[in-house]
């Protein structure tokens, strides 16, 4: 009798150790969880080409720290669904290997989101240099880590040395940390510096409503997304290839950091390089930062033998983007997906993201 329970014993443990072979530790925590709602969950290591199939093992510190790192989550509430690369969200182009980094994304909204939990967040106002243009740095156009003095605002880590200042460009995100009349103190949103600006370049009359939805483009891949918040959870509404500013006599790359998402035009028009004279116009605009904008495929206009423009309509298509930077500062969309991103906008409580 006690060999017949042994043996029974032995039996039952068998079936254990199968049904965990079988089943796996991934798909067991998938069935002790499954009433939770469900989520699109990445991580860091998903998204390198050559980390994609490592082991923490042999990855750096670093990297095994990134890799072990418990993602944000986020979810798909796609309210535009053209142009969709499917999962894993990778793609080639020109024979590079491109990644849509949901998840780093996800992060760098969650840094904004953390600040606007502690300060009101508003942004540099010196659009085409209306509240007056920056004093010269040191006699020059740009500052010591390069930043231009048009459409921007002095920045100073101590009022006692007015001499030795930073430019923030217009549309930059910043927290309210103490104003007054003269000086705002400011926080870099993604940052740990602190400024004083002169107070007429901080628009504390905009400051954010709420942080509702975020565009976030990523100048590495050429690609972009759009998130919306709703209830407690992150979605992501849209997703989409996009091309961004490029080095040149007359293009500039778009700059990264954070941004107010501050108008919307049905049209942004551009004149020919070198001139003052209007070239075309660009359609469904979002602007976040100086005169770079959101929007969609270009259109020149086309001129009569006896000077008269003609305008050939909207074009959605361009075979340039999603490839390598090719534009002035702004970054082009398919023209759908500029006007969802038109539509979608809210005033108040949306900011821009590049990465």
């Amino acid at each position: 009798m006690r060999h017949l329970h042994l043996l029974l014993i032995a039996l039952s443990l068998s079936v254990v150790f199968v049904f965990i072979l079988i089943v796996g530790p991934d798909t067991e925590s998938a069935l002790l969880h499954k009433d939770k709602e469900p989520a699109v969950k990445t991580n860091a290591a998903s998204q390198g080409d050559a980390k994609e199939n490592a082991s923490p093992e042999a990855l750096g510190t670093e990297e095994q720290s990134a890799y072990e790192k418990e993602p944000l989550q986020y979810g798909f509430d796609l309210k535009y669904t053209k142009y969709l690369v499917g999962k894993p969200y990778t793609y080639m182009v020109n024979g590079q290997k491109r990644y849509f980094q949901f998840n780093v994304m996800r992060e760098k909204i969650d840094t904004a989101e953390k600040a606007a939990g502690k300060y009101r967040l508003t942004y540099i106002d010196n659009y085409k240099n209306r509240n007056g243009m920056a004093p010269k740095y040191k006699g020059g156009e740009e500052d010591s880590l390069g930043n231009s003095r048009g459409a921007s605002a002095p920045a100073y880590a101590s009022i006692d040395q007015l001499d030795e200042f930073v430019y923030l460009a217009d549309g930059t995100l910043v927290e309210i940390l103490e104003e007054d009349q003269e000086y705002t103190l400011i926080g870099l949103v993604g940052t740990e510096q602190e400024y004083s600006v002169p107070s007429r370049y901080v628009a504390s009359k905009d400051a954010l409503k709420g942080l509702k939805k975020a565009i976030v483009v990523d100048r590495t891949n050429q690609n972009i997304a759009t998130f919306e918040k709703e209830k407690d959870n992150w979605n992501i509404t849209s997703y989409s290839m996009a091309t961004t500013g490029k080095v040149g006599d007359y293009h500039q790359p778009t700059p990264l950091g954070y941004y107010y998402a501050i108008e919307k035009k049905p049209k942004f028009f551009y004149v020919k390089d070198g001139t003052d004279k209007i070239e075309g116009y660009a359609p469904y605009a979002v602007r976040f930062t100086a005169g770079a904008y959101i929007h969609g495929v270009a259109t020149s206009y086309k001129y009569t033998e006896s000077g008269t423009k003609i305008d050939p309509g909207i074009h959605e298509f361009s075979n340039s983007i999603g490839t390598v930077p090719l534009s002035h500062k702004c970054v082009r969309n398919y023209t759908s997906h500029a006007k969802f991103i038109y539509d979608w906008y809210e005033h108040g409580k949306t900011i821009v993201i590049v990465i």
